[in-house]
Formats: C-alpha cells, structure tokens, sequence
C-alpha cells in the first residue's frame, strides 16, 4: 500500500469510527494534500482508489461533512506521532482508550493552543 492510499483508507475508518460512535459534527484536517484534492475534488471514475474516495465522500455526507481542512505536518503532530510509532502487533488499524505517553506533551500544547513554526528549506 502506497502513503496516498494509507491516507484515504485513514480518513474513511476515521469517518466511520465517527459515525459508530456518533461524534458529530466533525471537523476533518489532514496534512495530505493530494488526499484531500481527490476527496473533495470532482470524481474521477477510472481512478485506481475511486471506492475508497467514493466511501469517504458517502461518510462525509452521513457526518454532514462539508469540507476536509489541510493542516501542515507541524499543526498535525499527534497524528504524525502516531503515524510513525512502531506496532509489532500486524495490526492495521488501532485505537487507543487513553493516549499513548509519547503524545501526552503534544495533546496538552494543541489543547493549550501552542503554535509551532513550518520549516521551510531550500532546494
């Protein structure tokens, strides 16, 4: 699975977890840009992710879901965080009842409203 798919698969087991839950409204943000260009941009039939993007479009209308907001990877940290910690379990899907330790800091500066500069390099 490549990262784009990852991306659109995350964002259509968010949205259901949503609804079975019953967390709604919602608000949407991801650091994907293409993933969010694909969802709320016009269908494309022949695309190879086209059931997932439909899914996803289909569980954004249950949630009354308008619009995905794209946040750079430093306003997304937890998830970044998250995304990259190490599962030995062949799990493809977690959820967590309480937040893992490594994140706790990071949950507390988002509540609080912390802002972290985007570092830009040149090429």
């Amino acid at each position: 699975m490549h990262s784009l798919e990852a991306e659109l698969w995350a964002v259509r087991d968010g949205l259901q977890l949503a609804i079975n839950n019953q967390f709604a409204p919602i608000c949407v943000e991801m650091d994907a840009l293409a993933a969010i260009q694909l969802i709320m941009g016009p269908t494309q039939p022949r695309h190879s992710l086209s059931n997932i993007i439909h899914d996803c479009r289909y569980l954004m209308r249950q949630l009354g879901v308008e619009k995905i907001d794209h946040v750079y990877r430093e306003g997304n940290k937890c998830a970044d965080l998250l995304a990259n910690m190490d599962f030995n379990d062949g799990l493809d899907f977690h959820i967590f009842d309480v937040a893992p330790d490594c994140i706790i800091s990071d949950l507390c500066d988002d509540r609080n409203g912390v802002e972290y500069p985007r570092l830009l390099y040149d090429s």
